[in-house]
């Protein structure tokens, strides 16, 4: 009879799954997911035949617009990217130190506490350079916040993450020693299904932890938001306003949320602009509206679910392959402690190896709402004033450099817009 310490659980008896079950579902799964992204990407957004999209900063942007965002982003510094980099080798660095810390309690807590150390330790990492960034912004005049407010929402964002992250992993361990055949494919709809309700929750459960919202106030813009709304189609689609104003003098809008719970949403910032220019906010709103009509929210969801698939199956595969045929996670409490470590450092590293692939289908799914905007407004000069006020109103990157919009640029940068909306003119008149 095979003896257990306390603390410790048996080794598992059961056959681990097929190594070669999981990896063939790894690589369907990764072949749904390309053929999906392909497919729901819109990788053309003008006609055939358009005028090409020309880019030219010195039209787009006068030289003082073009020194004050430079003026930003030297200010800035490298300091984020430095900060990045410390973050993601001191998440694999915890990993790697994570079999010599003096772990104690059930397994599935030390689990939770080894997501907790690590994410707190990467946030200390992190907080210096967004220390530093938010000081920028406030001799800028971007940010409006309060040293309290901005680290409120430092704790309240690493709360929310942390939280969801412990969660996961700890039903992970409990799923792989429950369930040793079949663990990789039950891990594997869980994440596609917490995927589907991340999209659907976030509005209701993520954004009131950062901001209040309320309807668009009856009014001459609001009767112009509804008109446009019924004139796509969607009807008399709400219009939610934000208090972003409490953060920051930048202005944005967005689309999120599905279903019953999927909304449009303008900054406070953006809708202030409505008074001396709404017909530049129109088109905003139509552009957001384009995403609507689009179903981006769902299309990104869809892609995001085959990519928490395949992400699963992979990691499942190498885990499995790692293990020798061995129990993944141990019979001691360091293999817990080490799974969350490895999970931490994972979702940390892997949003930036997949940014340039993911950044790309943005900043075409962008494009096409940028191109529904001037179709649903026939307005390209309003289409342009729009860009030149929120790329000014949030000193936005001007002169980005390839490596800094294949990691980082969810959206086109706002010389190539209005080099678009340029073209989409030409193309209409001629």
């Amino acid at each position: 009879m095979t003896r257990v310490r306390p603390g410790h659980a048996p080794p598992a008896r059961s056959t681990p799954p097929g190594l070669r079950a999981v990896a063939a579902g790894a690589i369907l799964a990764t072949l749904a997911l390309v053929a999906a992204a392909w497919v729901l990407t819109p990788w053309e957004v003008l006609p055939e035949g358009a005028p090409a999209v020309r880019p030219d900063l010195s039209a787009a942007f006068t030289s003082a617009q073009v020194a004050r965002a430079a003026a930003y982003r030297s200010a800035i510094g490298p300091w984020p990217y430095v900060s990045l980099l410390a973050t993601v080798a001191a998440a694999w660095l915890f990993w790697r130190l994570s079999r010599r810390l003096p772990w104690r309690g059930p397994r599935p807590l030390v689990a939770a506490e080894a997501v907790v150390a690590s994410s707190l330790v990467l946030l200390l990492v992190g907080l210096p350079a967004s220390w530093h960034s938010e000081r920028v912004r406030r001799d800028f005049g971007l940010s409006t916040n309060t040293w309290s407010g901005w680290l409120r929402d430092q704790a309240v964002g690493w709360a929310i993450g942390t939280v969801v992250l412990a969660l996961a992993v700890v039903a992970g361990v409990w799923a792989i020693e429950r369930f040793p055949r079949r663990w990789p494919w039950l891990l594997a709809a869980a994440a596609a299904a917490l995927t589907v309700v991340g999209s659907l929750a976030y509005p209701l459960v993520v954004e009131p932890a950062f901001n209040s919202f309320r309807p668009l106030a009856a009014g001459p813009f609001r009767s112009a938001v509804v008109a446009l709304g019924e004139s796509d189609g969607l009807g008399r689609l709400e219009v939610l306003v934000s208090d972003a104003s409490i953060r920051t003098t930048g202005e944005n809008a967005h689309v999120s949320g599905l279903g019953a719970t999927h909304r449009v949403v303008l900054d406070d910032t953006t809708l202030a602009r409505a008074q001396r220019d709404p017909s530049a906010v129109l088109s905003v709103v139509a552009h957001e509206f384009g995403h609507v009509v689009g179903h981006d929210v769902a299309r990104g969801t869809a892609i995001g679910v085959l990519g928490a698939v395949a992400g699963i199956l992979a990691g499942a595969w190498l885990l499995l392959r790692g293990a020798g045929g061995r129990p993944v996670v141990g019979a001691s409490r360091v293999g817990p402690a080490r799974a969350a470590a490895l999970a931490v450092a994972v979702s940390v590293t892997l949003p930036y190896v997949a940014a340039p692939a993911a950044n790309l289908i943005s900043r075409r799914v962008e494009a096409r709402a940028d191109v529904h905007a001037l179709e649903l407004t026939g307005d390209a000069e309003a289409f342009v004033r729009m860009q030149q006020g929120l790329a000014t109103a949030n000193l936005s990157r001007l002169e980005p450099t390839w490596w800094q919009t294949a990691l980082f640029a969810t959206h086109p940068d706002p010389v190539w817009r209005i080099a678009l909306a340029r073209a989409w003119q030409e193309e209409r008149q001629g």
